[in-house]
């Protein structure tokens, strides 16, 4: 597929999860074969596994929203960077709801094959989210 047409893809991909990570996003979206890489030397996520992180990130933050600030494609490769913007409502990586609203970045390089997300490397900036959400709180105005 040329570029334009992959970005046009990411696109998609991204207003779809907007609703939600649903099997059947992974299924129209994701080749059965996709790897997710979230660090050069751990294991790869599945489609599926993925689905599931991208769900307990909206389950922590359920009106979360995402905007696109950059999108860049060159061959088979697609890269784009994200602003997510939420409120901390429910458990989180075993941290209860702040109620703090965050702001984190979102990095990512997908290929593409098929027509279809095939691997993909990057992601969200955890341990700056992680800082957000254990920040001490701040003094109320008297």
């Amino acid at each position: 597929m040329p570029a334009e047409e992959n970005k046009a893809l990411v696109r998609r991909v991204l207003a779809e999860v907007r609703s939600g990570w649903t099997r059947a996003v992974v299924e129209q979206f994701f080749t059965p074969d996709y790897r997710r890489h979230l660090t050069p030397t751990g294991p790869h996520l599945t489609g599926e596994e993925q689905r599931e992180r991208a769900s307990r990130l909206r389950a922590g933050f359920p009106d979360a929203d995402a905007t696109l600030e950059d999108i860049l494609a060159e061959g088979d490769r697609v890269a784009y960077r994200l602003t997510i913007r939420g409120t901390h409502r429910g458990d989180f990586l075993g941290i209860p709801p702040t109620g703090r609203r965050v702001t984190v970045s979102f990095f990512a390089i997908v290929r593409i094959a098929g027509g279809k997300l095939t691997e993909e490397w990057g992601g969200l900036d955890q341990a700056d989210l992680l800082r957000q959400l254990r920040a001490p709180a701040e003094p109320s105005p008297a």
